[in-house]
């Protein structure tokens, strides 16, 4: 068991990188007009490059996998439900808050997760992430445009489900690691490429994370905003942690997989809320909150493995 505080200074970096984001953003010295295309450049290129290279040489073998994948799609369920559920327990809670709620419960925000991976757990920590986003990219993408779709009527049609999932740049990054890791690996040359351009992906992701964050958001305490919050990053990673120790999955896998629920949630379900009528406005309130507690929530949880 490693402690506490000695878990917070090696992720102290990642909240200095958000922090410089922010401060990129308040002073100016980036200009707002220009964070779209720097976190586009993220989405679209620099974190599918990254899973690319990570999948095409990890381990995908059933017996490695197997068990880590079954608490992986059984925590984001479990959230997925209690999520709905406090969607009906909640008084006066529309349909766009509760599919917000949905989102931000299943949704993990990839940037943060790899690069405290990479910082606690080195190669073999960006390997399991990568087999975690090849694993539950698609499924929660299905699963949130699927829940919007029913929660907001006429909001999405079976074809726009399809598509939405089959252009997002992760799964597709995702699909040519799996199938460069069926291949046998990169081509000569490729995987150097690659890695060149890999290197940038978590710096500039977390740059753009921090530039996204507002304080004044932090103020906006409503009972979604707390349910949200509470679902993620608090009681996400102890069901995780519940559900590696039922399977027996070693302490590289039970961090990784702690990593993917002690995050917050991704940025890009909240353009699925604008685009799809969900609420943006408390999207937005519950990043900032678990972009906060995910400071404290990683090597707190983390110190119990």
């Amino acid at each position: 068991m490693v402690a506490p505080m000695s878990l917070f200074l090696t992720i102290l970096p990642i909240a200095i990188a958000i922090a410089m984001g922010w401060a990129a953003r308040a002073t100016g010295l980036v200009r707002d007009q220009d964070w779209p295309g720097i976190e586009a450049l993220s989405f679209r290129v620099l974190i599918p490059v990254i899973l690319i290279h990570a999948i095409a040489g990890a381990d995908l073998s059933l017996s490695r996998v197997s068990g880590f994948g079954a608490a992986l799609l059984l925590t984001v369920a479990a959230l997925g439900l209690a999520a709905l559920a406090l969607g009906r327990l909640l008084p006066g809670l529309s349909s766009a808050t509760a599919s917000t709620l949905f989102q931000t419960a299943t949704r993990f925000h990839g940037f943060i997760a790899l690069a405290a991976a990479d910082l606690l757990l080195g190669l073999e920590g960006l390997e399991l992430l990568a087999v975690a986003m090849a694993l539950l990219v698609p499924v929660i993408n299905v699963a949130n445009i699927a829940a919007l779709a029913v929660l907001l009527s006429g909001a999405a049609t079976p074809g726009r489900v399809v598509r939405a999932v089959a252009s997002n740049p992760l799964v597709i990054g995702c699909a040519l690691g799996l199938a460069a890791n069926a291949a046998g690996g990169l081509p000569p040359g490729f995987g150097d490429a690659i890695d060149i351009v890999g290197r940038a992906a978590l710096g500039v992701g977390l740059l753009a994370v921090g530039a996204g964050i507002r304080p004044a958001r932090l103020l906006h305490l409503s009972a979604p905003v707390v349910a949200g919050a509470a679902l993620r990053p608090v009681l996400a990673p102890a069901l995780f942690l519940a559900l590696a120790a039922l399977f027996g999955l070693p302490p590289a896998q039970t961090l990784a997989g702690l990593l993917v629920f002690a995050v917050p949630a991704a940025a890009n379900g909240y353009i699925v809320a604008k685009a799809m009528g969900g609420d943006a406005d408390l999207y937005a309130d519950l990043m900032a909150w678990q972009t906060l507690l995910s400071m404290a929530a990683i090597p707190a949880y983390a110190a119990l493995i």
